[in-house]
Order: structure tokens, then sequence, then C-alpha cells
């Protein structure tokens, strides 16, 4: 119940300041059901706007490849749930993660919740890395495998 209360209070709180706070995902070009889904070349802008992108991704996914983004919290999806009130919740946020599954539903959790300024973005890290966007190494970089239950790290020599 403690939760519960807690939890209503930061919403009010943070009705207050997205008043004022103009809704930086109308120029993405996807949207479907109300929901903006940005394209990997639209979330620098959206970045630079004070967006702050969430990754969904399990820590062994992260340690593969990740996000070449300074402003990014790490939150899996396996503890969402649990932790998603940790989330600044008063910035917009773009949940990602692999190809945009888990960001899709816990964009609609956000929404069901009354945050508004969520969004999911597009087809996921493999969209960002496959568009160019800025890439860092996890510590399993580079990898050989031709499937993820099956990925190993290259013999260094």
């Amino acid at each position: 119940m403690l939760a519960f209360q807690i939890a209503n209070a930061k919403k009010l709180l943070i009705d207050d300041k997205l008043k004022f706070m103009p809704d930086i995902f109308q120029t993405c070009l996807l949207r479907i059901d109300s929901i903006p889904y940005p394209l990997p070349g639209e979330v620098p802008y959206l970045l630079q706007q004070g967006a702050v992108l969430v990754d969904l991704r399990e820590e062994l996914e992260t340690e593969i490849r990740a996000f070449g983004i300074e402003s990014i919290i790490y939150l899996p999806h396996s503890e969402f749930e649990d932790r998603w009130e940790t989330l600044p919740l008063a910035q917009p946020l773009i949940l990602a993660d692999a190809v945009g599954l888990w960001s899709k539903h816990y964009t609609v959790f956000l929404r069901l919740k009354g945050y508004m300024d969520v969004a999911s973005l597009a087809g996921g890290i493999s969209d960002w890395e496959k568009d160019g966007m800025p890439m860092r190494a996890g510590k399993y970089m580079p990898l050989n495998g031709p499937c993820l239950c099956m990925i190993k790290p290259h013999e260094r020599k």
C-alpha cells in the first residue's frame, strides 16, 4: 500500500512538471496506437532535447554490444516491474531492447501508469547498429557464433 501511495505522489509531482514539458516525440515519424517509435537516426536529437535511453536488455546482452551514448540507464526487463519507479519519470524516456519487443511492452506499461512522455526505440539495438549509430564494444566483443545461444568470444592471440 505504501509503495502505491509513493508512486501516486511521484506521479502527481511529475504531472505538474510535465504540464510545462513539450512533447519531444512529436517529431517521430513512426507512431502506432499513439505510441512513438523513434527511428535510430531520430534518437540523437531526442537525447539533445533531454530524453534518456533506458536499455532493457539483460546484463549478458549489454556485455556483448552496447549503445554508444552517454545518456543511458540500464534496467533489465526481468527487473522492470520491481524497479520502474527508480526511473527519472520527469524526463522523456526511450525504452530499448534487442529488437523492440520488451520496449513496446514496457512503454505500454508506463503509459497505463499515467506516464505519457515515453517511447519505444524502433528495431532496438539491432536496427541501431544496422543504421550505423554509435556502438560500444562489450567485454565479449568481437564475438563468434551463429546465434545468441552459441556466441563465444574470439580467441585472442
